[in-house]
């Protein structure tokens, strides 16, 4: 089973990066509306942080993201389709 932190930060990167996504979208539509551009900004720099602190703490969360030079580190579980990466408790 997943622990509790580690499922925490993995629920806060797909939160923002669904915001991304969601910004995203209304900014093809809307590409000078300056509050949205400045909540972008907010959301890319969160999202980056939360993953840039997953991977320190656990590994890869995507294959691009390995980087070891020693060890293919990306088949460290869980993987996501298994159900203790979808977990929440």
């Amino acid at each position: 089973m997943m622990d509790r932190n580690r499922a925490v930060l993995l629920r806060q990167i797909k939160k923002t990066g669904f915001i991304l996504y969601d910004l995203h979208l209304f900014l093809d539509t809307h590409p000078t509306d300056v509050n949205a551009l400045r909540n972008y900004g907010f959301y890319q720099k969160k999202h980056g942080e939360l993953t840039a602190e997953y991977e320190r703490r656990y590994g890869p969360l995507t294959p691009k993201m390995s980087n070891s030079q020693d060890r293919w580190n990306w088949c460290d579980g869980p993987w996501p389709w298994e159900r203790e990466y979808n977990e929440e408790r």
